[in-house]
């Protein structure tokens, strides 16, 4: 009997430990491809063994999606990002690249992946940039470094490196050309209105510095007479000066956004010739024929100060070009899209093609001499081109040297009023 019970037990144990041994190797083939798989229907220790596993498996897929999620979203916004974004590793290779890099600098990703970033941008001084040493505590990130792009050396770029993991280090690089002119522009700016000032204040101190000797030395007959030249060039510098704090303060409201403009019914007809009957005693003295082509219904919407203002100066400036004698034309007309067009036009010594693209900056000026003769400020076209802008007209320029020049203004037919 006993014998019995032990053959019982013993088969008994040998059924639980494979029963044991099924529910393992269920559970290691579920654990090795949980997909494939099923989990095993089990219970005791190893059910629990199971469920802690199982509740591990879900929690670190979860993860793994959330991480996959956020991964796709930042390559997808660092794909549109106007700039280039690229990651290498301790070694210099790229581990990977946005869209922008192969406009920017060239870089194809995934073709260029593990190659050199070095041998791709070549420029001595982005070594210091591209170290994957941790920044130091006077060192701003912001500031990052300069370079022309290995694909067009007229276009500037920006470089900045930031720590990005353990051994891979993030490249930022932007188009910074347009600020880099702004900035080349902003320096001309002060450096001429520093050198239109000079020269007027350089007379009115040296005349005054005489007049000042003249008072205190005895007073002879001649002496008011002698004082009638220094004191008509201090007038004439003195306007000069008035003049371009006037027109710097006109182009500074022009500029600015919270200027509003003024909705006027122009009559270009009737602001034309007052703008000829103002500048009368010039055209006289050059004896310059003007010869007027003017449409009799054209009426712009817009400032009429504005207007005016921009209208004198290109007529201004065509009187200052055109030789003793000259002739210049004033034409306006009705286009068949309903547009409208005003032409200044001269025939005097005209402008070479190279400088016809930075006529309205300020204080461009192609013949210094005859444009300060003149009584310009060198400020003219660059309100042109600001008044332009603010009445959604265009400013097209023909010139040819030896030949005169053509300003022709163009507004859209939104702009045009009929009577």
């Amino acid at each position: 009997m006993f014998g019995y019970l032990l053959e019982l037990m013993l088969i008994a144990a040998i059924s639980l430990l494979a029963w044991q041994v099924h529910s393992l190797n269920q559970l290691y083939l579920w654990v090795k491809n949980p997909r494939k798989y099923p989990l095993p229907d089990t219970a005791g220790q190893v059910y629990q063994l199971h469920r802690e596993l199982n509740k591990s498996i879900q929690s670190n897929s979860n993860r793994k999606k959330q991480i996959t999620n956020f991964l796709t979203q930042f390559r997808k916004a660092a794909a549109v990002l106007p700039d280039s974004i690229v990651l290498i590793d301790q070694y210099g290779k790229i581990q990977w690249a946005n869209r922008n890099s192969e406009k920017l600098l060239g870089i194809r990703w995934p073709a260029d992946a593990n190659v050199r970033f070095a041998d791709l941008v070549r420029d001595p001084a982005l070594s210091k940039v591209l170290s994957p040493q941790p920044l130091l505590p006077d060192q701003d990130a912001r500031v990052g470094l300069e370079f022309s792009s290995p694909l067009n050396r007229e276009q500037t770029l920006n470089i900045r490196s930031f720590p990005y993991s353990d051994d891979l280090v993030m490249i930022v690089i932007r188009d910074v050309s347009r600020l880099v002119k702004i900035n080349a522009m902003h320096k001309d700016f002060v450096a001429n209105v520093s050198h239109e000032l000079k020269t007027p204040l350089t007379v009115l101190r040296g005349y005054l510095e005489i007049m000042i000797e003249k008072t205190n030395a005895p007073v002879e007959p001649d002496t008011l007479d002698s004082f009638a030249m220094p004191l008509e060039q201090m007038s004439m510098q003195s306007n000069r000066m008035q003049l371009l704090v006037n027109d710097l303060l006109f182009l500074s409201k022009l500029e600015d956004s919270q200027f509003k403009q003024t909705q006027e019914l122009v009559i270009i007809d009737a602001l034309v010739n007052s703008i000829l009957e103002s500048l009368e005693p010039k055209i006289r003295a050059q004896e310059i024929e003007v010869k007027i082509t003017l449409a009799p219904d054209l009426i712009i919407q817009g400032s009429h100060r504005e207007l005016y203002s921009a209208l004198s100066n290109l007529i201004d400036n065509a009187l200052n070009y055109t030789s003793h004698r000259g002739t210049i034309e004033i034409a306006s007309q009705i286009n068949s899209d309903l547009s409208a067009s005003i032409r200044v036009k001269d025939d005097g010594v005209g402008i070479a093609n190279s400088q016809i693209p930075r006529l309205t900056e300020r204080f461009y000026r192609i013949d210094d001499d005859r444009s300060r003769d003149g009584g310009g400020t060198g400020l003219g076209l660059a309100i042109v081109k600001h008044v332009l802008q603010r009445h959604d007209a265009v400013l097209e320029i023909e010139s040819k040297l030896g030949s005169g020049s053509s300003f022709n203004c163009t507004f859209p037919a939104h702009r045009r009023i009929d009577k």
